[in-house]
Formats: structure tokens, sequence, C-alpha cells
């Protein structure tokens, strides 16, 4: 699996859990705090997925593949299959704790740790800019956070 399927699935794997997130807001709309709370967590995901496709349009752009890593493919078919299962759980629960708990499995699923090596194979320039988007999501007061944070589309690779 090239770098570049690897972020493109990555990405995808972002967005599920993002929209896993904005569910639970839709539901909690009666308690406005849990609701940004859910908002909170997706507008992070949404984060990384726009990050990873940035850099997924760096490496198009250079019409590069980026280096081969055959063991990422057993790792996000396992991450697939724990968020079909979480999002199905998502999608039924019924109470906060549920959800919480639902919150809890998708924090402690491999995406994260797949986002963070990632990363580590990227070039220097978007690492860079990654820690600066990381950092300003960690500064901001929270329900701050604007798309407008972000780098612009074109990420350097040089």
């Amino acid at each position: 699996m090239y770098v570049t399927e690897i972020l493109e699935r990555c990405a995808s794997l972002e967005s599920r859990t993002a929209t896993v997130y904005r569910h639970l807001a839709e539901r909690a709309h009666a308690d406005p705090q849990t609701a940004r709370l859910w908002r909170e967590l997706a507008l992070e995901q949404e984060t990384h997925a726009d990050v990873l496709r940035r850099e997924l349009r760096s490496f198009e752009d250079d019409d590069d593949s980026g280096a081969f890593l055959p063991e990422y493919s057993e790792r996000l078919e396992h991450l697939e299959r724990t968020l079909h299962v979480l999002e199905t759980r998502a999608a039924s629960a019924q109470t906060l704790d549920d959800a919480l708990a639902t919150a809890v499995a998708l924090e402690q699923s491999e995406l994260e740790d797949i986002y963070d090596d990632v990363l580590l194979q990227s070039q220097p320039a978007f690492k860079l800019i990654s820690e600066r988007i990381e950092a300003a999501l960690n500064a901001a007061p929270a329900g701050t956070h604007t798309n407008s944070q972000l780098p612009p589309n074109r990420t350097p690779r040089r």
C-alpha cells in the first residue's frame, strides 16, 4: 500500500468518525453543552481529514505515490471493521453513557495512531504545518474552531 492510498483511506476514516460525532451532536440538541462537545470532536476529525487530503493532493500534484508501506493494509482493514461496529453502536445509542462509551472507543481506536504514523511518513514541511494546526486547535478556546484556521490548500513540499 502506497502512502497516497493510506492518506486517502485515513482521510475517509477520519470523515466517517466526524460523521458519527455530528450525528451524536444532532441527537443531543436538547443539551447545548453536550451537543457542543460532539461538534468539537467532529471538527477535530474533520480537520485531520482535511490535513490528510491536503497532503494527498500534494503527492498527486508531484505525480508521486510515496513509499510502499505494506504494514498499513492490515491495520486499516482492522480499523475499518472497528469503525463499522462503532458507527452501528452510535446509531443505536440510547443514553449519554452509551454515546460516551462509543466516543471513548472511537478515541481509543487505532485511528489516531495511524494518523500520527502517516505524519511521520510525510515531508518535513507537511509535518510542520500539521504541528501548527494541532497547536492552533489546542490553543483556541472551545467552540471557536473554524476551518479558516487551516493553511492554504497547497501544502509546500520542499
